[in-house]
């Protein structure tokens, strides 16, 4: 095997090398995260989902006031009739998944009379409006760089167009699996934090 080797250094080399980067690529990426504090509390956005049969009846807008989510809903008038309807979406980095926070717009329109009104589906949760989360989490994107150290001499890498939520070294990607969602339209409105 030794002289095996000997005869055939550069080949050796020429194939290990690869390998060898493999290894060191995945371990700066699951590193970090595995010795890192996970994110302990739940993002709250807004994204955009086009209606294509039908333009929805009302359009939301949402804000928080005193840790409260609160909506102001409108009905979709016929002049402007807009088809994109604002979906408020929940992501959970313990499991890092995206849900919809599904919204009774109809009844919410009827208890604000264009004022607004503290939603049912949200009464409970107090939201946290700062842009870093409570544990030091911040989101991130789009188009943050991925170029590496090897990219980076050599002028390579990658952009990417998605979200993350980012703390130091560790970064959770939010995964936007829904059809029909634009995420280019993405809009933090808070941390819950209870």
């Amino acid at each position: 095997m030794k002289k095996f080797i000997k005869e055939n250094l550069v080949l050796v080399i020429g194939l290990s090398l690869p390998i060898l980067l493999i290894v060191l690529f995945f371990l700066a990426t699951v590193v970090p995260k595995s010795f890192g504090t996970p994110p302990q509390y739940e993002l709250l956005f807004t994204s955009l989902k086009y209606e294509y049969e039908n333009s929805p009846v009302y359009l939301v807008d949402f804000k928080v006031v005193n840790h409260q989510l609160v909506a102001k809903v409108r009905k979709n008038d016929d002049k402007n009739r807009n088809y994109n309807s604002k979906k408020l979406m929940a992501y959970n980095a313990k499991t890092e998944t995206v849900r919809e926070i599904t919204i009774d717009l109809a009844k919410a329109a009827e208890a604000g009379d264009d004022n607004d009104v503290i939603l049912d589906e949200t009464k409970d949760l107090k939201i946290d409006a700062s842009v870093v989360s409570p544990d030091g989490y911040q989101l991130e994107g789009s188009n943050y760089g991925n170029s590496g150290l090897v990219g980076g001499l050599f002028g390579g890498g990658n952009r990417n167009s998605g979200y993350r939520i980012k703390k130091g070294a560790v970064a959770y990607k939010v995964e936007t699996t829904q059809p029909n969602y634009y995420y280019n339209d993405f809009k933090l409105v808070g941390w819950v934090v209870n």
